[in-house]
């Protein structure tokens, strides 16, 4: 690590620490550990367990939300241009291109790949792949390109269209041949970047092919296999596994993780079958909402231009435009309050941002904030919950290769 990026981690870990103690007042003395900048909101498929791009009509008044009140958009370049560089500026040295639609549909896409990496960014893509091409695949080795995580979500040309209504089996059979060109690729130049990991959530329509997603994974030259339970709404009822159906799912993990060993794919299955399905759990342990932090280490940028504080809220802080920055903004006093709204919770009765609060993601790692700094007013996350540590948290800048 060279002096600079040395002296960029320092002020971002002693401004999250300030804030989090609240010496701070909700003012962020660097920029977030890493950000999320979706440069496509819309997307080619339609998924059954997703809330932007639902496969049916279930969420059509909530998705308006998720877009913040604002029509979908594709991010031009100046504007990535300026948000990264502005990231920079602030010590952040991690961005996620990846956002509420398909960042490949962005004609972009490439460019702002290359252009985060020569800033010195560590650079993950989240992509279904439906758009990877030969070209785009030789580009990405490249530049590299630290990281593409690709949501397949079958291990079967049979169960894809289950997931990925708009798709057919020749769809997934094309993923799969560009993926295996894309590690092929990355062979003949003598380099492990961008290190590829399939992602797989897991429901009742797919749950019977662990075994064959761990497969498909080392079929397409793949790193990694990432495994996580769908989050069930009101509309994606019937993607819940009953009891019967998970503990069928179980008895196929140690399977599915014996296949992983012997092809070399590295994986959480560990960690998927300790962790039993929200909807599947009567209660969970501690308080549902905790004092949030997310302020201070992470952002959510969409392609119209939207300041997301947390990939789970719905209204903005603001909007970048010709006028207004990403590094006004981070410094505003709209996000000010943000933060030290956030942090009071679940006190909080100013707290109005329309963020799921009660069921959010990123739950475990503000209980590990809020313990590594409190350690006389801990918070108990329950045994089944997988709680971030402290080399976690000094890792979240990182691509994370473990």
């Amino acid at each position: 690590m060279n002096l600079s990026n040395a002296y960029a981690r320092v002020r971002q870990y002693t401004s999250l620490a300030a804030g989090a103690l609240g010496l701070s007042s909700g003012r962020a003395a660097a920029g977030p550990l890493h950000a999320q900048i979706g440069i496509a909101d819309p997307c080619n498929h339609k998924c059954v367990m997703c809330w932007d791009h639902p496969a049916t009509d279930h969420a059509s008044d909530a998705t308006l939300d998720r877009f913040a009140q604002m029509k979908p958009g594709m991010m031009c370049f100046d504007t990535f241009r300026g948000i990264v560089t502005d990231l920079h500026d602030l010590g952040t040295r991690r961005v996620d291109i990846v956002g509420r639609g398909e960042p490949l549909l962005n004609a972009d896409a490439a460019r702002m790949v290359a252009f985060a990496r020569r800033t010195g960014m560590l650079v993950t893509l989240c992509t279904n792949a439906s758009k990877l091409s030969r070209e785009i695949a030789d580009g990405f080795v490249e530049v590299g390109l630290d990281r593409m995580n690709v949501s397949l979500n079958a291990g079967t040309p049979q169960t894809y269209p289950l997931i990925h209504v708009t798709e057919t089996p020749e769809n997934y059979l094309s993923v799969k041949s560009n993926l295996r060109y894309l590690a092929d690729r990355r062979a003949q130049a003598g380099k492990k970047a961008p290190y590829v990991k399939l992602s797989f959530v897991v429901g009742a329509r797919n749950a019977h092919e662990v075994e064959q997603m761990v497969s498909v994974t080392h079929e397409v030259g793949a790193d990694a296999a990432m495994f996580i339970h769908t989050t069930i709404h009101d509309g994606t009822r019937d993607l819940a596994l009953t009891r019967e159906q998970h503990n069928r799912l179980l008895e196929s993990v140690p399977r599915a993780r014996d296949l992983a060993d012997r092809h070399g794919v590295a994986t959480n299955l560990a960690t998927f079958a300790a962790t039993v399905p929200t909807y599947l759990q009567e209660k969970i342990t501690g308080p549902p909402i905790v004092p949030c932090y997310v302020g201070w280490y992470f952002t959510v940028i969409l392609g119209n231009g939207s300041v997301m504080p947390c990939c789970q809220c719905s209204k903005p802080v603001d909007r970048i435009s010709e006028d207004k920055t990403f590094a006004d903004i981070w410094s505003s006093e709209e996000y000010r309050k943000f933060r030290t709204e956030a942090r009071s919770l679940p006190d909080s009765k100013e707290f109005k941002w329309s963020c799921e609060c009660d069921r959010c993601m990123l739950r475990p790692r503000n209980i590990t904030v809020h313990n590594m700094l409190n350690p006389h007013n801990r918070i108990e996350g329950g045994d089944d919950e997988q709680l971030f540590t402290g080399r976690d948290l000094f890792r979240m800048r990182k691509v994370d290769r473990s």
